[in-house]
């Protein structure tokens, strides 16, 4: 199998946004059962408010709708996507506009008696998206009721000046409302993101800690046994590491640090684990590689590194491979491979050795 090439920064950006996408989903449903609640009792309220009104129109249609709009209220606690999320808030949306536009036929002044529906859903449902196009869908939905009337020949100019006026003041500050929204729960999981990458990534290198390499190592082991496939670790260790500290300062040891790192995480695929181990030792977790493929990009990384200066000459490693066997103990195979490493370092260094 041939070696794969790193996944773009922009797939990892794309996982990011559908990771904060899929958290902003979560979030808003904790509220939605009251949201549900509160538009349905809402519907209803204004549906006996109707009935006081002589020749009240549409009754038992506005009565049916009811349930609809629960239906559709609930489907958003349960949406399992983004997308079904946005269809059910939609769906929401539109069930009480169209209930709010047949209670405002046969009045007097149905602009009038729609104008507050059109402003108040614009308004309290603009925390409740999770994507631009979804908010500008849900206000289009809520002012398509609205339009009938605006261009009805039968209202008056005052009526239709004002109307528009209020709307338009609505949809400006639902626009507001939303992207300061979105903007404050974009910071929210900017800074959970930042303290969780902290807790599990070493801050020198950007690699991943020693708990949490051999936490994924675990679990990589685990799905390895079950599916079969090939699982290899690569024990990286820098050579006379402690000469270059003690002659050049930790400094220039950090900043080679941060150089073997830059190179492995843009020469390594995006299911490749990176992790420091401690000091100037590293260990690299290859799902579904093979020792043959491990062996060769063991050999890739040993030259790419090569071209890192260091002020004591050129930057060499010596490297350990080892591929976990039937019913071995991950820890065992990282064991393997640091023997092999030792072994590397023992016949000379800038080597690569293969476990025993």
């Amino acid at each position: 199998m041939a070696l794969e090439k790193p996944v773009p920064l922009p797939a990892a950006e794309a996982s990011r946004e559908e990771a904060y996408r899929e958290q902003t989903l979560r979030r808003l449903q904790l509220t939605a059962v009251e949201m549900g609640v509160t538009a349905v009792l809402g519907t209803a309220v204004t549906l006996l408010v109707r009935l006081l009104i002589p020749n009240p129109e549409y009754v038992w249609l506005r009565v049916l709708l009811l349930p609809l709009t629960a239906l559709f209220a609930y489907l958003i606690t349960r949406a399992p996507t983004v997308r079904l999320y946005g269809a059910a808030c939609m769906g929401t949306i539109a069930t009480i506009s169209f209930s709010s536009y047949l209670g405002a036929l046969g009045t007097e002044r149905p602009l009038m008696y729609f104008l507050p529906a059109a402003i108040i859903i614009v308004l309290t449902t603009s925390f409740f998206w999770v994507t631009l196009a979804q908010w500008v869908g849900g206000t289009g939905v809520c002012y398509a009721f609205f339009l009938p009337f605006v261009f009805d020949h039968t209202a008056s100019r005052t009526d239709t000046v004002f109307s528009l006026l209020f709307a338009a003041m609505a949809l400006v500050t639902g626009f507001v409302t939303y992207m300061r929204i979105q903007d404050y729960q974009r910071r929210a999981f900017d800074q959970a993101f930042q303290l969780e990458e902290l807790s599990v990534t070493d801050t020198l290198t950007g690699a991943r800690s020693r708990a949490e390499f051999l936490k994924q190592a675990e679990t990589a082991a685990v799905k390895a046994r079950i599916t079969g496939a090939s699982l290899t670790l690569l024990y990286i260790d820098i050579d006379h590491f402690k000469r270059l500290n003690d002659g050049h300062g930790h400094a220039a040891g950090d900043a080679v640090l941060r150089g073997l790192s830059d190179v492995l995480q843009h020469a390594l695929r995006r299911s490749d684990v990176f992790g420091r181990l401690g000091g100037e030792e590293f260990c690299v977790l290859l799902p579904e590689q093979g020792e043959d493929n491990a062996l060769a990009l063991a050999e890739r990384l040993r030259t790419l590194l090569a071209a890192i200066p260091r002020p004591d000459g050129r930057l060499t490693v010596s490297i350990g491979v080892a591929s976990l066997r039937d019913g071995e103990p991950v820890m065992q195979t990282l064991h393997r491979a640091d023997l092999a490493m030792l072994k590397a370092k023992q016949a000379g260094r800038d080597q690569v050795h293969l476990a025993d």
